[in-house]
């Protein structure tokens, strides 16, 4: 009897040291041999995503930058070289600017050894994704923003001209713009040709005069907008928090799209900090220097 217990014990350590060995749990070298121990493999550095290759579209200078340049139409596109600077005093325009900081971007190759997130690429058969140069925020902007200026002629026909020259493209008919960007940071930008441009990937800040069949987080890129105050320079004390007085700073509209709940419901939460300055107000000229001396 006491041979079966015995021969049943050594059957069951065997069956799991070989099971053990099998599943890998088990490295029987390192106890036999303890100099033969399995070298540790250490992972491999992930390597960096490559870039985003896009192709820009080269519209003429109507499209984009006659805008701030106002100068004779000219058919050719702007290249690095006659890139513009933003005006310093245009304000709240700067606020939809994207378009313009996107297209700058792109123009410009950076210095070698740069690692940039999108390149420019001037073979469209090579392109992940495809960049239309149109400031339809700035048209919207400048061309009777009021909606009832005979101005809003201009932008009505840049949206249809620009819509002809894409639907000509056979890249554009190969995806019907699906891989096509366009920046649409202003709520009204794009207004009277929207539903020609429902599957492209839209730059925009928020959802808000979109209906959902045009612009949604499946398909597009929310971004902030561009901020209009000046930026602080040298601000790196060596006692961050002991040297700024203001925790958090907002001085803006309060109420904004449905009924301001978000902006209602932080108005509540933050009431009663001495270090938080929430305060309702509208962006103008004058308040916007305000702000770089209040937010100090």
């Amino acid at each position: 009897m006491y041979e079966k217990v015995v021969l049943t014990f050594i059957f069951v350590f065997l069956l799991i040291i070989s099971y053990s060995i099998f599943m890998g749990t088990l490295d029987i070298r390192s106890y036999f041999f303890p100099h033969l121990k399995s070298p540790t493999l250490e992972p491999a550095p992930c390597s960096p995503d490559p870039p985003l290759r896009v192709y820009m579209y080269d519209l003429p200078r109507r499209f984009n930058v006659e805008m701030i340049t106002h100068r004779t139409a000219s058919e050719s596109p702007v290249t690095v070289k006659d890139w513009p600077p933003w005006p310093d005093n245009w304000g709240l325009k700067k606020q939809h600017s994207v378009e313009y900081w996107m297209m700058g971007s792109l123009l410009h190759e950076g210095e070698d050894g740069e690692s940039r997130e999108a390149v420019r690429v001037f073979d469209p058969e090579f392109a992940d994704a495809f960049f239309v140069p149109f400031f339809s925020s700035l048209s919207f902007n400048s061309h009777g923003h009021t909606m009832t200026d005979p101005a809003t002629e201009i932008d009505r026909q840049l949206q249809v001209d620009v819509m002809e020259f894409l639907t000509k493209s056979k890249y554009w008919q190969r995806s019907r713009g699906r891989d096509h960007i366009f920046p649409m940071t202003h709520p009204n930008a794009f207004r009277f040709l929207r539903n020609q441009v429902n599957d492209t990937i839209q730059v925009v800040v928020d959802f808000g005069r979109y209906p959902k069949g045009m612009s949604n987080l499946n398909k597009d890129v929310v971004s902030p907008y561009v901020h209009v105050v000046d930026s602080f320079t040298d601000d790196e004390p060596e006692d961050p928090y002991e040297a700024r007085s203001t925790l958090l700073f907002f001085r803006g509209r309060t109420f904004r799209k449905d009924e301001g709940i978000v902006r209602a419901k932080l108005t509540k939460i933050l009431s009663g900090y001495s270090d938080v300055h929430y305060e309702r107000s509208v962006a103008t000229g004058e308040n916007i220097k305000a702000v770089c001396y209040l937010a100090i």
